[in-house]
């Protein structure tokens, strides 16, 4: 068994068997979310948040020391930053916690997964590590063994994802999600299967698909909150349970400007549990530390704001999906530079690889070896 296989300083007791046993697959199906208590060992949670914390730490220093002035976005067919959004002081307000690099030019992140910020110099100015040609908040296993191992290898974790994606699922997405104090969190929202060319409502949502039925092309996002996500801190996760069984991706490509009072008033008014018949409730959860929460695509969701007295809170979001069984490597998007529109939403530019990871990175680490069959597999193009 190689080193990609089998990384050395595997924590095998990451998962505490008995949780991950007691999944009930009909309740995750009905209400469209599972809330893993307690999952994490003691020793699974100490290494979770000391991986995390040391993403946010390189992350900020990338932020801080990058010389952003003196890259040469013209040869990368990229627009330079604004000149106000890269002074230290401004830069400074980048750092802390994830989403909040507002300095970042239009198509940067999409060049960083396409190309990477490599060569030529000067590119990312790194303090002491690689620099892997993307921010560490999203691909953290470029820059973290264990978090490498834990989101496309480790034997327990795999087995949690096909338990609420089923088997032969792929990488959709793998990024950070801290939230430092004072983050106005998340409105309310859901999102697309992959690009969105299988939904049958639109971003408000007609509520005339109303199904008992559990989507087969699902894409599950699973969050891991090493030192929990409360009320009492902020940045609390909230759901509608049965709200997924109306198959909209509410406000996944618009803006998103509701909070409680107004999805109560207005969008689950009427709306009703497919199962039930009760009407919809939004569910704020309290998630003790050591724990994960898996929820489906169309599942509204909503992040609290954090109290200003409160630390980071930290938090791994893993999104894994179902094969499409109608993605054609043939159809890939020609030049991605010309669309007003995010990679994420017009779809895959490689043959061989899907949208999940770098592609620069996965074609080094195939490259050398460190590409371990498990994480081939999440990442391959379908």
């Amino acid at each position: 068994m190689t080193t990609a296989e089998h990384p050395p300083g595997r924590l095998e007791a990451l998962l505490r068997p008995e949780v991950l046993a007691a999944f009930d697959r009909e309740t995750f199906e009905r209400d469209g979310f599972w809330v893993w208590e307690n999952i994490l060992t003691d020793e699974g949670r100490a290494r979770f948040t000391s991986s995390l914390h040391r993403i946010q730490d390189l992350n900020d220093s990338i932020v801080r020391n990058t010389n952003w002035d003196a890259v040469d976005w013209t040869s990368r067919g990229l627009a330079a930053p604004n000149p106000a959004k890269i002074t230290p002081e401004f830069l400074e307000s980048c750092c802390g916690g994830s989403e909040q690099m507002k300095f970042m030019p239009p198509k940067l992140r999409d060049y960083m997964k396409i190309h990477g910020m490599l060569d030529p110099e000067p590119t990312l100015v790194t303090d002491g590590f690689q620099n892997q040609g993307v921010f560490p908040e999203y691909w953290p296993g470029a820059y973290d063994d264990f978090l490498l191992d834990v989101t496309t290898a480790h034997p327990q974790m795999m087995r949690l994802f096909e338990k609420v994606v089923g088997p032969g699922f792929l990488a959709d997405h793998i990024i950070t999600l801290n939230r430092p104090q004072g983050s106005e969190g998340r409105r309310w929202h859901a999102h697309q299967y992959r690009q969105g060319q299988h939904e049958v409502e639109d971003v408000l949502g007609t509520g005339d698909h109303l199904t008992k039925a559990f989507l087969k092309e699902q894409c599950v996002r699973t969050l891991c909150y090493p030192e929990g996500a409360t009320q009492a801190d902020g940045g609390e996760f909230a759901v509608i349970p049965g709200a997924h069984l109306y198959r909209i991706p509410f406000k996944w490509s618009v803006a998103r400007t509701d909070y409680d009072e107004d999805m109560e008033d207005l969008w689950i008014q009427s709306k009703v549990h497919a199962f039930t018949g009760e009407p919809l409730r939004i569910q704020r959860l309290d998630i003790p530390p050591g724990s994960m929460v898996s929820f489906v695509h169309h599942m509204p969701h909503h992040v609290g704001h954090r109290h200003r007295d409160s630390g980071l809170r930290l938090g791994l979001l893993m999104a894994y999906r179902t094969p499409d069984p109608t993605a054609d490597p043939e159809q890939l998007i020609p030049d991605w530079r010309t669309y007003d529109k995010r990679l994420s939403e017009l779809g895959p530019t490689s043959p061989k690889w899907n949208e999940s990871a770098p592609i620069h990175w996965a074609e080094r680490m195939e490259a050398e070896g460190k590409l371990s069959d498990s994480a081939h597999q999440l990442l391959t193009f379908g």
